[in-house]
């Protein structure tokens, strides 16, 4: 292999950064984490399937363009419009067969939020790997680690945090609009999933456009990204919370928990305290009942915004 110290350096950092994003990801998640399975599978599809299939369909995109518009248009707009068209739909594909494939595992949008995104961490991983070690490679081997390293700070401290994962958190959601209404959703929904598969083309095109270039720009341009996505999270996950908790003291009640002990189960803290303060005996047991509450709430939580549109 050439250049083993480039590739083992590029192999570390991305690991890193698989290991943190995955867990971050799958972290901020409301009430808990998404199965391990199918968080596995998603991140499996954003580093294998979608990239190996764009390396064939941004060059094949790429040509027809400079083809269409000549060599120098290609050379100038080719990542502002092949990448957002072919990454974002090869994307968008694998989140819509994992949500066929596992479909407790995507029931709403935030469910599609998280997957989405672990997809494009995947993607992003790969993309970054590749990037950094042809830095080096694409200039004679020189600068060799320390090329990785400023190429990791500027993919992932500066501009990674509105890149891959961000945009596909948003086609996610979309994705989860439409299977939080049994596939058969009404115009408004479709809508809306159609709003959301744009933006995020629109804002993978802003970033690759060839204005404001540079990574102080770039990483302006992620900013802007990242502010759309967490503002869009956020508002996801204040409804998800508002359903999940009536939902979960209407289960609580049925079991002969009081209001305070069954919002306690909202919390994974709280989940935990009480699992600290029970018996060594009556863990195992008091386990298997927070898992039972919290996913029945689930359940009535997502059958309500189905049937509500909330």
């Amino acid at each position: 292999m050439a250049f083993p110290a480039v590739w083992v350096s590029a192999f570390l950092v991305s690991a890193a950064v698989l290991v943190f994003g995955y867990w971050l990801l799958r972290r901020i998640r409301p009430v808990r984490a998404p199965g391990t399975a199918v968080s596995l599978v998603a991140v499996a599809w954003g580093l294998f399937a979608a990239t190996g299939l764009a390396l064939f369909a941004n060059v094949a995109l790429d040509a027809i363009l400079a083809k269409a518009a000549g060599p120098q248009a290609s050379d100038l707009w080719g990542a502002a419009v092949s990448g957002p068209v072919d990454e974002e739909i090869l994307k968008l594909a694998g989140i819509v067969l994992i949500a066929v494939a596992f479909p407790y595992a995507v029931r709403g949008p935030v469910d599609g939020f998280i997957i989405g995104a672990l997809v494009g961490l995947g993607f992003q991983v790969m993309e970054n790997l590749f990037m950094a070690v042809q830095e080096v490679t694409g200039h004679g081997g020189l600068g060799g680690v320390e090329v990785v390293v400023q190429s990791a700070i500027a993919r992932v401290l500066i501009t990674g945090w509105g890149t891959h994962w961000a945009l596909s958190a948003l086609t996610g959601t979309a994705v989860g609009l439409i299977a939080a209404k049994g596939w058969r959703p009404p115009p408004r929904t479709v809508s809306a999933a159609l709003l959301l598969v744009a933006l995020a083309l629109g804002m993978h095109s802003f970033i690759n456009l060839p204005i404001l270039q540079g990574t102080g720009a770039t990483g302006f341009k992620a900013l802007v990204n990242f502010v759309i996505v967490m503002t869009l999270y956020f508002t996801l996950r204040r409804a998800y919370l508002r359903r999940f908790r009536d939902a979960l003291v209407l289960a609580g009640e049925e079991s002969g928990m009081d209001r305070d002990a069954s919002l306690a189960q909202a919390r994974r803290s709280g989940r935990r305290r009480a699992l600290r303060q029970a018996s060594t005996a009556d863990r195992a047991a008091l386990g298997t009942e927070q898992e039972r509450l919290v996913g029945e709430a689930e359940s009535r939580a997502f059958e309500r915004a189905a049937h509500t549109g909330g």
